[in-house]
């Protein structure tokens, strides 16, 4: 099993993501509440089983609000409370659903709740269900995390291969915490000037807590903040200590930091201590519903007929989102030479022909040491 700050997008078994693109709810659900349960439950000593128990029970009630099960998403978080009060997460989510759910007196009416806040994000969900509770319940639902003495969200590392989805999903939680959001990269915060980095960095924080609350995302991480124990420019030194300084307490000023690398054993390791870069995430290749997703976006606007987009999901393990679109690309321009349709054949064929760049040994050369 991976470690709690090494949770990858494949923790879920391909199984289960295949019930749960077909929509396969009762199998899918029970195949979940077993995982759930195995080992001695959401409780096991070991507080890795627990952690990842916890993700599971998350992805549950994600599954239960899209499907619009809220009864039964809302039975389950009744019963998490009672059984274990101590889950701050899930007394954050009672809290919520019962702002959001409208319900009636008449007990044939069924409640009502918003749409569902990922929408638009296919798959990823041990990932959402990470930000759903260590971000977005902590800072919608400050006075319950406070009752238990849990300090708000400081900042976060997305780490992995490139192509993974790292800033989409960034993009996208910032539209559900509704915060202000500031994309950097190191380049943005060049200069020619000695010392003239460290003030850009400095006025990049002061303009993120002017505009706050925000979420300030920042790309490379790894070549801002460099390790100091290799030989680094002095310069450098000075840019990474100025940026350690700014990112202490950046929560207590209303900013959220996240940083994205594809090299997170380069970060100076300051940086990732606890009250910094509180946890380190790995983002692997999209999963199976979000492969299925991305295949349907890219051939959205283009003459296709007859794809069917689960199946090319199954056969693209380890592709990217990039080579995804290649694939899209290089069949479009196969078809248009004929002047026929995209067909499920001329996809089948360039799937076949691609070797993605990415596999399970080389996933491990981006796990963190």
């Amino acid at each position: 099993m991976p470690t709690i700050d090494q949770v990858s997008v494949h923790y879920l078994p391909r199984r289960l993501q295949s019930l749960i693109y077909h929509r396969q709810k009762s199998h899918a659900l029970k195949m979940l509440n077993r995982m759930i349960d195995f080992g001695g439950g959401l409780f096991a000593d070991d507080p890795r089983e627990m952690e990842y128990r916890r993700k599971l029970w998350m992805v549950r009630i994600q599954l239960l609000r899209e499907w619009k099960m809220f009864s039964e998403a809302l039975a389950w978080i009744c019963l998490e409370c009672d059984v274990n009060p101590s889950n701050a997460a899930a007394r954050a989510l009672k809290e919520q659903w019962k702002e959001q759910l409208n319900f009636k007196e008449t007990p044939s009416r069924r409640p009502k709740a918003r749409k569902d806040i990922w929408e638009g994000v296919a798959g990823m969900r041990d990932l959402k269900a990470i930000f759903e509770e260590d971000i977005i319940l902590p800072l919608k639902h400050p006075e319950t995390y406070a009752l238990y003495r849990i300090p708000k969200p400081n900042g976060f590392l997305l780490y992995g291969p490139p192509g993974c989805g790292k800033t989409f999903i960034v993009n996208k939680l910032a539209q559900v915490l509704r915060f202000n959001y500031i994309y950097n990269k190191p380049s943005d915060l060049g200069s020619v000037y000695i010392h003239g980095s460290q003030l850009r960095i400095s006025e990049l924080f002061d303009r993120a807590e002017m505009m706050g609350p925000t979420l300030l995302f920042i790309d490379e991480l790894d070549a801002l903040i460099p390790r100091r124990d290799q030989n680094i420019y002095q310069g450098y030194k000075s840019e990474v200590n100025e940026f350690l300084v700014q990112l202490d307490n950046a929560g207590k000023r209303g900013i959220l930091v996240i940083g994205a690398t594809n090299f997170p054993n380069d970060v100076d390791e300051a940086a990732l201590r606890p009250g910094r870069l509180d946890k380190k995430i790995f983002v692997g290749p999209p999963d199976l519903e979000a492969r299925a997703e991305a295949f349907r976006l890219n051939l959205s606007d283009r003459p296709a007929e007859n794809i069917d987009y689960a199946w090319l999901a199954e056969e693209s393990d380890y592709f990217s989102y990039a080579e995804i679109e290649q694939v899209v690309v290089d069949a479009a321009r196969e078809a248009a030479r004929n002047h026929i349709a995209i067909t499920q054949g001329i996809m089948f064929k360039h799937v076949q022909k691609t070797r993605p760049a990415l596999n399970e040994a080389k996933i491990e050369k981006y796990l963190m040491d």
